[in-house]
């Protein structure tokens, strides 16, 4: 919800569409709130910390789909690659903006307060049963495997994110980036090892999610066990408040957070859900194997992203849309250098990393990579936008699902593959026009509070 502009009575204030009453004077400053306003603020620090740990991730990850890729069946593969989409899709319901909101939060204190921060764990676990319930229910419709082990299996992996991407969310938004680099590129390399060895050894399906399971459950010890270093069990400060006391974490204004969030996630990974049930497993998984590239492509414009709460929110009105210019424009040229040279060799590419099957997906590769100017302003400026423009944010990307999905329902029967990439660029380019209206609004003329 947007704050409202107008009729707030003397010394009232206007914050998330609420009417609050006048503020009382502020407590001392504490000093882990001096330590986090000076320590690790600085934009270069922060990206390249997090930059080099995705980056070296997204290598390791794309090995690692290039090692299933080769040892997997093509229609196991494409099971392995629906999994990975709908765990995406449904994985969004244990979240529900309570993820962002803590995020924000705790960037504007620069507290990291441990009441809290237990408090939107517990609740995420007990909504990842309906995100449980969703990736059964989408994997069976769409995969070519009958049976449901494997999607419960993936349970423990939804488990685990939803404990270690808390934390991280926390630790990113007090300065602590390097956290998230670093558990990313650890856990893939995991993945990597363990997997090739997995399937070299007689390892299939079964094999490639158990690999994807230990590494998140791992991921959550470790990181609980950094987090703890980090975090105040003061009561001083409103982030220490538990979620039930806190009215920024009430449902009622986490719903626009719940909601930009759940249609983002589906809008990112709905193609390769459609081709599989539209189109089979097999074209399913060439599509995600290009759209893997893709990601590599935006790990920097994602690392901006990830960095944008913590980099914008505790700006005045005044010097936000600066920021998020900096951060667009940032975005946009990391993307655009590999984009080009992947771009002009992108058969060789595909069918190098994937195999010579792979060589007729080249087409489909060069249509997702025209998208990544779009794609980076959007991976860059989502997380602050939905903060920021809250309700105006859930209807942008509740728009842009729309348009994908009913683009896709009509374009992949005839253009297959290559009509989801097409759909892909356009709704991406509508989506970041809509994205930078909505936020050159929201810092231009709205009140902070």
């Amino acid at each position: 919800m947007a704050p409202t502009r107008y009729g707030a009575p003397s010394g009232y204030r206007v914050r998330a569409g609420s009417l609050l009453p006048p503020e009382l004077p502020s407590p001392p400053e504490q000093p882990e709130q001096r330590r986090g306003r000076s320590r690790h603020r600085s934009l270069p620090r922060q990206f390249t910390a997090l930059a080099t740990g995705r980056g070296a991730a997204g290598i390791l990850s794309a090995a690692w789909l290039v090692v299933a890729a080769r040892a997997l069946a093509p229609a196991t593969f494409g099971n392995l690659a629906i999994l990975l989409a709908v765990g995406s899709m449904g994985g969004v319901l244990s979240d529900l903006g309570q993820q962002t909101a803590l995020a924000h939060a705790t960037a504007e204190a620069s507290v990291l307060a441990r009441p809290l921060l237990l408090s939107v764990i517990r609740r995420r676990l007990i909504q990842s049963m309906a995100a449980i319930a969703a990736i059964v229910v989408l994997y069976g419709v769409a995969s070519s495997h009958s049976t449901l082990l494997v999607p419960l299996l993936f349970t423990g992996s939804i488990v685990g994110t939803v404990i270690y991407s808390t934390e991280i969310a926390a630790l990113t938004a007090i300065g602590r980036a390097h956290v998230d680099g670093a558990n990313e590129a650890m856990s893939r390399l995991g993945v990597l090892v363990v997997g090739w060895w997995w399937l070299h050894h007689g390892g299939g399906l079964f094999a490639a999610v158990s690999v994807y399971v230990a590494a998140d459950l791992a991921s959550a010890v470790v990181v609980s066990l950094v987090v703890r270093r980090h975090w105040s069990t003061s009561t001083s400060t409103s982030t220490a408040n538990p979620i039930g006391n806190d009215r920024r974490f009430r449902i009622r204004n986490t719903a626009p957070l719940a909601f930009a969030l759940t249609a983002a996630v589906v809008y990112a990974r709905v193609d390769t859900w459609l081709l599989g049930q539209m189109q089979g497993s097999v074209l399913a998984g060439h599509y995600a194997a290009a759209d893997k590239i893709l990601d590599a492509v935006l790990l920097a414009p994602a690392a901006l992203g990830a960095l944008s709460i913590a980099q914008v929110s505790p700006l005045p009105s005044g010097r936000r849309w600066k920021r998020i210019e900096l951060l667009a424009g940032l975005a946009v040229g990391l993307a655009v250098l590999p984009a080009l040279a992947i771009g002009l060799f992108a058969n060789r590419v595909i069918g190098g990393l994937f195999g010579a099957g792979f060589r007729s997906t080249g087409p489909v590769l060069v249509v997702l990579l025209i998208s990544v100017v779009p794609g980076a302003v959007v991976a860059a400026c989502s997380p602050i936008t939905a903060v920021l423009a809250r309700w105006s944010f859930a209807a942008a990307m509740a728009g842009g699902l729309v348009v994908n999905v009913a683009l896709n329902v009509a374009l992949i029967p005839h253009f297959r593959a290559e009509g989801a990439a097409w759909v892909n660029l356009a709704s991406e380019a509508l989506l970041a026009a809509w994205m930078l209206v909505l936020l050159a609004r929201e810092t231009r003329t709205r009140p902070t509070g």
